[in-house]
This record gives C-alpha cells, sequence and structure tokens, in this order.
C-alpha cells in the first residue's frame, strides 16, 4: 500500500512537471503559467498558500505577482523592499532556501503578516533565474502535514528552472505595470 502511494505521488510529481513544460512551450500568456507553477507547486508539497514575486530592476523591490491560499485580492499590493524579508534574501543572495520556523527566523519581514492577518509558519523559498541573474522568487508557505523536505525544495526549483525565462522573455515583450509601495 505504501509502494502504491510513493507511485501515486511521483507520478503525479511527473505529470505536473510535463504539463508544466507543454504549457511553457505553448503559451505566451506570463500570468497563467506563473499562476499555473505557484499553484502547483503548492499542491505537489502540501503548501496551504504560495506566491511569486518578480524583481523590479529599477529599486530593486519584490513585486508580489501570484498568490494563492488566501489574500489573493490584497497581497499584489504589497511589495518587500530590496533586500528585505526572507524572499529578499533570496533574491540577494541567489540561494534557495527551507525555514522551518519563520516567525523565528530575524530575516522575517513581518509586516506582511501584520496586515494581512496571516501567519506564516515554514516556506520554502527558491530563485527565479535568467542567464545567472536573479529575476524573483517562488515560494510555498505553510506545510498542511509535517516539513518542507529537500524534495520540495529541489520540485520547486526545478518549476523554478523551467518558467523562469518565459517570465523573463515575455516581460520584455510587454512590462507589467508598476506597484505602489505600501
Amino acid at each position: 500500500m505504501l509502494k502504491k502511494k510513493i507511485d501515486d505521488i511521483a507520478q503525479d510529481k511527473l505529470k505536473a512537471m510535463m504539463e508544466m513544460a507543454a504549457l511553457v512551450n505553448s503559451s505566451h500568456e506570463r500570468a497563467v503559467i506563473m499562476d499555473h507553477a505557484v499553484k502547483s507547486v503548492c499542491r505537489l508539497t502540501g503548501a496551504e498558500a504560495g506566491s511569486l514575486l518578480l524583481l523590479d530592476e529599477f529599486t530593486g523591490h519584490l513585486d508580489f505577482e501570484v498568490v494563492t491560499g488566501g489574500k489573493e485580492e490584497l497581497l499584489p499590493f504589497f511589495r518587500v523592499p530590496k533586500g528585505q524579508g526572507i524572499a529578499g534574501w533570496v533574491a540577494q543572495n541567489d540561494l534557495p532556501i527551507i525555514v522551518p520556523d519563520v516567525q523565528a527566523d530575524e530575516r522575517f519581514f513581518k509586516f506582511t503578516d501584520k496586515e494581512l492577518g496571516f501567519t506564516t509558519r515554514d516556506m520554502i523559498a527558491v530563485p527565479l533565474r535568467v542567464n545567472g541573474a536573479v529575476i524573483g522568487v517562488l515560494q510555498a508557505i505553510n506545510k498542511n502535514s509535517g516539513a518542507f523536505s529537500h524534495d520540495d525544495l529541489k520540485l520547486a526549483m526545478a518549476f523554478a528552472n523551467q518558467i523562469a525565462p518565459v517570465i523573463n522573455r515575455t516581460e520584455k515583450e510587454q512590462p507589467r505595470p508598476s506597484t505602489a509601495n505600501i
């Protein structure tokens, strides 16, 4: 029974990666690709919520582009100041990270949780890279059961690697509007 469950999970992950590859190859709709990636990473890692932030090349701030798991209507109006928060650290250091206790982490940008009435417990965050440059961060937040694993981190990295070039290419074709700093 356990072997069947493990096989089913592996098949689900493989199917999701194939779907993402097909979407990346067939769609130039940046929003669709980003939304699908965040939702897939959340589903496959068992995360309650997720987000994708893109780096504003002029200010260095990270702007929320995709949010899942609640508060979707509010979070896109928030931005993470340059180098702040766990996402800012990931972008600045170009390193993926698992944070098992976000509230105790000195890098955590508490403003967003406070303003939204949300509690971030744990997370994984991975950089989105194009030609060696970080263009954003993909996050999975609050594992529903257990703790985020290195397999979860590798899965998020695989999705980030697939979508970053498409996001970068489509952004150059259609720049996103500037987000107000709240």
